[in-house]
């Protein structure tokens, strides 16, 4: 099952053009990241990179965009996993104008597990690994 965040689309996240610039929206797919720690397992992002010291760098990432989003929208961003070992996890994040079924931009994120407090590689812990087993595709 997916996590959807709901985003709007404010005046900071605009560009000479009016549309949302493009580098926000791996911005939008972050925030939907943080969200699903705050809201669907209930652990403020902070305290997992602060208390549990688990980092998650991007270490690859891809997108494909289709159309803009403007001021005033709603992106609503749909997160699914694709792949999840125990010291990656690899989503997508789909983005659509609201609760449309217009979809304008796809993100592919690849995300190590690191600790914080050493910038090295580590493995998920076990709740972590069925967290994003919850929002596996397939």
């Amino acid at each position: 099952m997916a996590f959807t965040a709901r985003l709007p689309v404010r005046f900071a996240d605009i560009d000479w053009a009016r549309v949302v610039y493009f580098a926000r929206y791996f911005d939008f797919a972050h925030r939907c990241f943080e969200d699903f720690f705050n809201e669907h397992l209930k652990t403020p992002y902070a305290s997992v990179l602060a208390d549990r010291r688990i980092g998650f760098p991007i270490v690859h990432s891809e997108a494909d965009f289709f159309g803009p989003l403007r001021l005033g929208d709603t992106a609503r961003v749909v997160m699914e996993v694709t792949r999840l070992t125990k010291r990656s996890v690899t989503s997508r994040f789909v983005i659509y104008r609201g609760e449309s079924d217009e979809k304008v931009a796809v993100l592919t994120l690849k995300q190590a597990a690191i600790d914080t407090a050493d910038f090295k590689g580590i493995e998920f812990p076990d709740d972590l690994i069925a967290a994003f087993t919850g929002v596996s595709v397939g």
